[in-house]
């Protein structure tokens, strides 16, 4: 293992455990409040699993996990993995922290190229790997962020729908309600427009299933974009510090 792994760390520099400090080891490392986490917070704003660290040749990375409050490096919103410099400010959610790195260890020099020639080769491919993963993992990433910004639009524009169907029901069914007293007063026999308001009561209810049918097609196709963000990271998972 690099001996970068040992000589960088972050720091909680506000939030509800200022001053705690987590080393970075090299290994991927999960972020947030479940006790599976490696590096978890009692902390109301971030997420179950909330982001991720790794490493790669010395370098390390920060990826959010579609956390509700979000993964920021230096006041700006992360979708992909961000490799990490020192003095860089992250925040999860609320919790906020600096990256820093220890004595001699300079940031962004690659401990993992070898003093031999054949060492060397053998990384720089390796490199080019890690970097085909990283950029395959962003453009999946992309069009699951996409596909999750559709899910939502539906089920939001679904619950409008239904809403708006709910009040004409209601209004159309008060109407006929209406309608029915008003024929058992004047016992008279019924024409056309006393229906009119079992139309009104109608079109709502036929408004109701739209709206309704929105939300089903905006929540399955946002568990179909989770379920393929977890099967990118199950089949291509960031790339992990090699030996």
């Amino acid at each position: 293992m690099s001996d970068a792994s040992s000589t960088t760390y972050l720091v909680v520099e506000a939030g509800s455990h200022e001053g705690q400090r987590i080393n970075l080891t090299g290994a991927r490392m999960t972020v947030g409040r479940l006790p599976t986490c490696e590096v978890r917070f009692d902390d109301p704003y971030l997420s179950r699993t909330h982001a991720a660290l790794w490493q790669q040749g010395g370098v390390d990375y920060v990826e959010d996990l579609g956390s509700a409050g979000g993964t920021f490096v230096n006041g700006e919103a992360i979708t992909e993995p961000r490799r990490l410099h020192a003095g860089d400010r992250i925040a999860f959610a609320e919790l906020r922290l600096r990256y820093g790195t220890g004595e001699g260890a300079p940031a962004g020099v690659r401990y993992d190229i070898g003093d031999q020639r054949a060492h060397a080769i053998n990384n720089v491919g390796r490199d080019q790997y890690v970097q085909q993963v990283i950029q395959q993992r962003e453009n999946f990433f992309r069009e699951i962020a996409a596909a999750k910004t559709k899910a939502r639009g539906l089920i939001w524009t679904g619950v409008v729908v239904f809403l708006v169907g709910l009040a004409v029901a209601a209004f159309g069914w008060y109407t006929y309600y209406g309608q029915i007293l008003d024929l058992s007063a004047a016992s008279s026999m019924p024409t056309k427009d006393d229906f009119s308001g079992l139309l009104v009561f109608a079109l709502g209810g036929l408004v109701n299933l739209v709206g309704v049918l929105l939300i089903i097609v905006g929540i399955v196709l946002h568990i179909v974009a989770t379920a393929r963000r977890r099967r990118v990271d199950r089949e291509l998972p960031p790339p992990q510090f090699m030996r």
